[in-house]
């Protein structure tokens, strides 16, 4: 008997396929609370490592130690950026779609690409190499710029997998921006330390600098990897997953062609919050280049001060942590609108006070510049975080109208615009430097002719003002908060349950339609009864 039950016993399928989604990486761990969040928060120092040292420091070391022209920075830095954002383009859909082969059902479509991160950190070190070519610094720049890309996208589509609750969501988004905001503080003060036991005319400490943040971020990186989890696709749902995209290919299934390729990323944009968002987001950010980028010489060449100066100033970025944790509070209770507007006002007063200091050279020049980046960090940190505490609603909006769950097509393209906001506003800092008739040098800071400093004091000031204006004119007009979220939410999941959409209440179909830009009524997907299983689970 006893032999005849063992045989009645279910026994493992191993298909290559279900038999993984029992998987630790797919298993939902609890209610996610700090400790859990900072095993999510820890994996920023990947792109601070990769990245953050490059804006505050890569353009300064190639034109004092390595002989280019900061037009050469520049022309190193957009081509960088435009292959990264070509690869970044046709990262989040290649991930959302690896779960069709084992590798990405036994690893995970999100983890596998966390765990391949970890080697891939110290590749950044070989940039901060003094007295090689333009060719060499050209072509580990574009390596490291594309890995630091590629490998975080599938990591910024966790919390829309790990959790549907938006305290949780912002409990994540809050503690990775202030793990980030400890990360950018370090990018700064560690150099400004290393730099006050080496010469000026020494690259060492620049070298130095990468390996340690390299080092570290190596191990940081598995703690993500075993703290957070994602979606399993399971084979049922592939199914309807691929019945879906043959319907809507005409009967010919997945198109893999660059032109519905690039449909696919297109779509994204007919989501009028995303578009409003992405004109925050880019406007912000090339400004934030603008800033970083110039800065250090600001400090060396407009005031005649050190780089020890610079990093000291900068390490101010130390503030980011509580404004982080105060900013995840406030936008639970207050509007991001209005959140977006508090710290833009403050980096435009800082704008005004490197005219003052660079025009005026006031007795009182440290405590101007310290009370100056003092509002500049706190209006930064709150720019670096909103932004990325609201992307993971974003794609619930897409899924009211196509039933998908798409975060990784989204976070491609938030990482798009990202790359060529960031692109850009490197090779218009290098080629307005290079107009204001900079000087290059191979063993450290030279003196400056008068038309380059007044372009260096434009750039800090009138440049980063300008666009932060502009993304001030964007956030005006954004409506997504924590309470309207909550009401396309509550619809969405009705939606899915089999609701119909003629009973809609009219102030929630207001809501939904101000959020997503797109007529109700025009909305077919939960109308055909198509199921909408890819959606339903995290």
């Amino acid at each position: 008997m006893d032999s005849k039950m063992t045989n009645k016993s279910p026994q493992p399928v191993h298909d290559g396929w279900d038999e993984y989604a029992n998987k630790k990486i797919y298993q939902h761990r609890g209610k996610i609370g700090i400790t859990r969040s900072l095993g999510f928060g820890v994996f920023s120092f990947f792109s601070i490592s990769m990245q953050g040292l490059v804006g505050a420091w890569l353009m300064f070391f190639y034109t004092t130690f390595c002989g280019l022209s900061a037009g050469q920075g520049a022309t190193i830095f957009l081509v960088g950026r435009i292959a990264d954002a070509i690869a970044s383009l046709f990262m989040g859909n290649f991930s959302d779609g690896i779960y069709k082969y084992k590798l990405g059902r036994k690893y995970g479509r999100r983890h596998l690409f966390v765990l391949i991160a970890a080697p891939s950190v110290l590749v950044a070190i070989f940039m901060w190499v003094a007295h090689m070519s333009f060719l060499y610094y050209l072509i580990t720049y574009v390596i490291t710029t594309v890995l630091m890309s590629i490998l975080q996208i599938p990591w910024e589509t966790l919390p829309n997998e790990m959790t549907k609750d938006y305290n949780e969501r912002t409990t994540l988004s809050t503690t990775r921006m202030t793990v980030a905001g400890l990360g950018n503080m370090l990018v700064q003060f560690v150099p400004a330390q290393l730099f006050r036991f080496f010469p000026k005319t020494s690259p060492e400490p620049y070298l130095i600098m990468q390996a340690m943040f390299s080092g570290v971020t190596f191990f940081l990186i598995f703690i993500t990897y075993f703290t957070t989890w994602e979606h399993f696709v399971s084979k049922k749902e592939a199914k309807q997953i691929a019945v879906e995209q043959a319907t809507e290919n005409g009967g010919k299934g997945h198109s893999n062609s660059l032109k519905a390729e690039l449909k696919n990323y297109f779509s994204t944009f007919r989501i009028k919050s995303f578009r409003i968002h992405m004109g925050i987001y880019l406007s912000s950010y090339f400004g934030t280049i603008l800033f970083s980028t110039t800065f250090v010489y600001y400090i060396v060449f407009v005031l005649g001060k050190s780089t020890s100066t610079s990093g000291f100033l900068q390490s101010l970025s130390v503030l980011a942590i509580p404004v982080t944790i105060i900013a995840g509070y406030l936008i639970t209770k207050v509007t991001p609108r209005a959140v977006y507007t508090f710290g833009y006002t403050l980096i435009l007063i800082s704008c005004a006070s490197w005219a003052y200091v660079g025009l005026a050279k006031p007795s009182a020049w440290m405590v101007v510049l310290i009370i100056a980046m003092t509002c500049y960090e706190i209006g930064l940190a709150i720019l670096y975080f909103v932004p990325w505490n609201i992307f993971p609603f974003i794609p619930d909006l897409d899924t009211l109208i196509t039933g998908k769950n798409r975060s990784g097509l989204f976070a491609s393209v938030m990482v798009f615009v990202n790359q060529i906001s960031q692109g850009l506003a490197s090779v218009v800092a290098g080629y307005l430097l290079d107009f204001g008739g900079f000087r290059q040098s191979t063993s450290g800071a030279v003196t400056q002719p008068a038309s380059a400093t007044n372009m260096i004091l434009f750039i800090v000031s009138g440049g980063v003002g300008f666009m932060i204006l502009l993304a001030l004119f964007f956030a005006s007009r954004f409506h997504l908060s924590k309470k309207t979220f909550k009401v396309l939410a509550t619809e969405l999941v009705r939606l899915q349950k089999g609701g119909s959409m003629d009973s809609v209440d009219p102030e929630t179909k207001k809501v939904c339609e101000d959020l997503t830009g797109v007529d109700y009524d025009s909305i077919t997907v939960w109308k055909k009864g198509t199921s909408a299983t890819s959606a339903k689970k995290q």
